[in-house]
């Protein structure tokens, strides 16, 4: 901790923001603490994550992650750097990354840091769109039998990189197909009730 340093100016971080230079430092420090932690960027553009290389390495300092709990407060604080330097949409690549090793692979499970990601990590994402979409997966995973794949990982933020939100359109057709059959029903059993009702 510097106890020197003074907070951050409003018009400081928009100076900073439209500086292109500042802005890719601030991505390579990302980096740098991602390899600490085991995991890499994969895409700059989606915020997708992968396991760092070699397989040791990874176990290792994936090891390292789950038992050391002072890392935490220090991810809260990445995350809400990138958000605040217009960089939020790493946040989402970071925490599905987890969920991802969490459910399929049984990995970063522990009882403390699911606890960090679940009040503080998943909380630093401001859209309450992306926020609610995450935290809705991250509670199927620690109430049910659900695995986050990969492959929904991946697919998730390559849909938010085409359409702009992790909503799939294909799902709410569907819903919305569910809900209109349902009604046809119901009119159809009314009729059918109307019908019964003048012959009697």
């Amino acid at each position: 901790m510097n106890y020197e340093s003074q907070p951050l100016q409003r018009h400081e971080i928009e100076a900073m923001k439209a500086d292109k230079e500042i802005l890719d430092r601030v991505v390579q420090s990302y980096r740098v603490m991602l390899d600490f932690y085991g995991m890499q960027l994969k895409s700059p553009e989606t915020g997708l994550l992968a396991r760092v290389e070699p397989e040791r390495k990874y176990v290792d300092r994936t090891r390292n992650l789950a038992r050391s709990s002072h890392n935490y407060l220090r991810i809260s604080r990445i995350l809400k750097c990138l958000s605040e330097f217009g960089l939020e949409h790493l946040n989402a690549g970071f925490l599905l990354h987890v969920l991802n090793e969490q459910s399929e692979h049984d990995e970063l499970n522990t009882p403390t840091l699911k606890n960090s990601m679940d009040k503080w990590w998943a909380n630093c994402i401001r859209n309450v769109e992306e926020r609610e979409w995450i935290g809705r997966r991250v509670r199927r995973v620690r109430t049910e039998e659900f695995s986050f794949t990969r492959e929904m990982y991946e697919s998730a933020l390559e849909r938010r990189r085409e359409t702009g939100s992790f909503e799939e359109r294909e799902e709410n057709s569907l819903d919305e197909y569910s809900e209109e059959e349902n009604g046809e029903e119901e009119e159809a059993e009314e009729k059918n009730e109307e019908v019964n009702g003048s012959k009697a």
